[in-house]
């Protein structure tokens, strides 16, 4: 078979890889960033621009990723799968957006860019192929020999693929990115922002300095700022309350009575003959080799504080009973002991069963399935009557964004059945890590505004807090008048009065002090200011006023800023295009018209 002919047999598995790898350069590289579903269109999960999003090819998205992650060995918990399930969503709608955009400024790849493409760029999966490798490397002379020498429609599934779902999107890449520059100025500041030392004095009334007993706040001064922040702080949205059965996800008594029975198979095999450590060798189900089978020599300090008695109290060829160390019955041989240097030691072999409660949770399952139909036929009282499983009650507390359950965990199927159902209804089973629950909403709490007395402790902190930004103006107003009279030093002004600080520093902008150096405002005034001057009083967000008198700094060093000129540039401008790109998205998803009917399938 010619090279070209085991191309074309495997094109099925090149295509498949060509697809994933397009989904992740899409979704990590460029953009890391009324229909009425129980009429005609029962299986559209959204709506784009009028491009219906059918909830089979969602669930197909939706799978495709999962299995990323389970190949890149990540631990699909209830957490990182409903991440991924609002992902798939999220790139979804990105993927229609840009086919949308593609064809309204319609870009087409020409031969010739495909040609060149091809030419310039070999796709990463070819160079892996044997007939492009000489001494196991990629050979791109032989890789150009084949590209301009085909053998007949060898090529075509490749430029296929690149012409319709590879090229198109970074031509569109490029465009949105192709105003994106980065101007000298910038390029210097920020080589100024990481190296010129400025060296300067303070004088601040830091609002951590006062203390609330200054201030007397009065019922009127609470209502005002309860009105203004009502809305931000003080709404509740709509909370569900509920009650739920739920069976906790522990090993019961027969899971650990299995594992027991096994070990007594075991040690009944070790006394009619067989090897422990070759016993170990097949029936231990620990990962590491180190602790499995014989493991050697051991002081009573060097042995495990669970093996210790145990161990020194039994006698040479003894299997101990077994030691349950969190969800593992360890199965101990003494094997020999001896006195070495006056220190007691023993050789031992281990072996390790896990406790696998699979039928137990697959029992808690079935009874929790029963149960839903019990409470149908019987009642909800009745219906938890014939089951073993506990009952809590829990008012508010969860919502879809934030879908906690108290110490049964992350629950995010759960809340949004409860955002989307009646009072009454009775939910499927739900699961996580650590709960099979079963849930009944009994009760719908409006959205309605946490009244002042209730919040009149956090009302008043607010209300201290605006006065103490106030009294550091005020204070740093007076400061500031006194220093440019002449009549006294900062350090004096400072030392008259304890609600006022005075620092010294020299620093670059980056590494300004603590805590107004974290203000991009007082980063700014630094960088306008000439040496021997003094600022005016400035706000620095809310940890009070200041002003600056700047003693000294440094100057550019041209030699350093030119090997660190193209670096730096190359920096700048990957942040500028992540933020054009992200603005350019933004601005596409605002204008568009995104119908979501994910409610509708539990989805969201």
């Amino acid at each position: 078979m010619g090279i070209m002919d085991k191309m074309r047999a495997k094109m099925g598995i090149i295509m498949i890889i060509l697809i994933a790898a397009f989904v992740i350069t899409i979704v990590f590289n460029w953009g890391a960033g009324g229909v009425d579903t129980f009429m005609k269109d029962r299986d559209i999960v959204g709506v784009v621009n009028g491009e219906k999003i059918t909830i089979k090819s969602f669930y197909e998205a939706y799978n495709a990723s999962l299995e990323q992650y389970r190949n890149a060995g990540v631990e699909l918990d209830a957490r990182m799968t409903e991440s991924i399930l609002q992902q798939t969503w999220e790139t979804i709608i990105s993927q229609h957006l840009w086919e949308q955009e593609i064809k309204r400024l319609g870009i087409i790849i020409t031969d010739e860019e495909l040609y060149h493409h091809l030419e310039a760029n070999p796709p990463e999966f070819l160079k892996t192929q044997e007939a492009f490798l000489t001494d196991g490397v990629f050979d791109y002379s032989k890789y150009i020999d084949i590209l301009r020498n085909p053998q007949g429609g060898e090529w075509l599934e490749i430029e296929k693929y690149l012409r319709l779902n590879v090229l198109p999107y970074q031509k569109l890449n490029n465009i949105i990115l192709s105003s994106v520059v980065v101007d000298e100025n910038e390029v210097l500041q920020k080589f100024s922002d990481q190296s010129v030392i400025y060296s300067a004095n303070y004088l601040a009334a830091p609002v951590h300095l006062l203390p609330d007993s200054l201030f007397e706040v009065f019922e009127e001064d609470l209502k005002v700022n309860y009105e203004e922040n009502k809305d931000e702080l003080y709404k509740q949205e709509e909370r569900r309350n509920i009650r739920f059965v739920y069976w906790e996800k522990v090993p019961s008594a027969d899971d650990s009575a299995a594992v027991l029975y096994d070990l007594e198979d075991i040690t009944l095999r070790h006394s009619e003959g067989e090897s422990f450590d070759d016993l170990a060798l097949i029936f231990s189900e620990t990962k590491d080799d180190e602790v499995g089978g014989d493991l050697g020599w051991f002081s009573k300090n060097e042995l495990r504080p669970e093996y210790q008695d145990a161990v020194f109290a039994a006698k040479v060829g003894d299997v101990l009973k077994p030691i349950l160390i969190g969800d593992q019955y360890h199965l101990i041989f003494v094997s020999d002991k001896k006195t070495e240097n006056g220190d007691d030691q023993v050789k031992i072999s281990l072996l390790i069963r896990s406790i696998d409660p699979v039928n137990t949770y697959d029992y808690y399952s079935t009874e929790a399935e029963a149960f839903v139909l019990d409470v149908e036929s019987y009642g909800f009282a009745k219906a938890f009557d014939n089951v073993e499983a506990k009952l809590d009650t829990l008012r508010g507390g969860f919502t879809k964004e934030f879908p906690y359950f108290g110490n049964l965990g992350y629950l995010p199927s759960l809340a949004k059945w409860a955002y989307r159902s009646e009072v009454g209804a009775i939910s499927p089973v739900y699961e996580n890590e650590t709960v099979i629950i079963v849930a009944q909403l009994i009760g719908i709490v409006e959205e309605s505004y946490m009244p002042l007395k209730d919040v009149e402790a956090s009302v008043r902190r607010s209300v201290i807090a605006e006065f103490k930004l106030e009294k550091s103006a005020e204070l740093v107003r007076e400061a500031y008048t006194a220093f440019m009279r002449g009549d006294v030093t900062l350090l004096d002004i400072s030392d008259s009065n304890p609600y006022l600080e005075y620092k010294s520093f020299s620093s670059s902008v980056d590494e300004l002090p603590y805590p107004f150096g974290s203000s991009p405002v007082f980063a700014d005034v630094i960088r306008n200011m000439t040496t021997n001057t003094v600022s005016a009083p400035f706000l620095c967000g809310r940890e009070g006023s200041v002003f600056v008198q700047l003693t000294g700094r440094t100057s550019v060093d041209e030699e350093l800023y030119a090997k660190k000129h193209d670096e730096l540039e190359q920096a700048l401008l990957k942040e500028k295009q992540q933020v054009a790109y992200e603005s350019w998205m933004n601005n596409l998803k605002e204008k568009a018209e995104i119908k979501d009917y994910r409610v509708e399938f539990g989805l969201n």
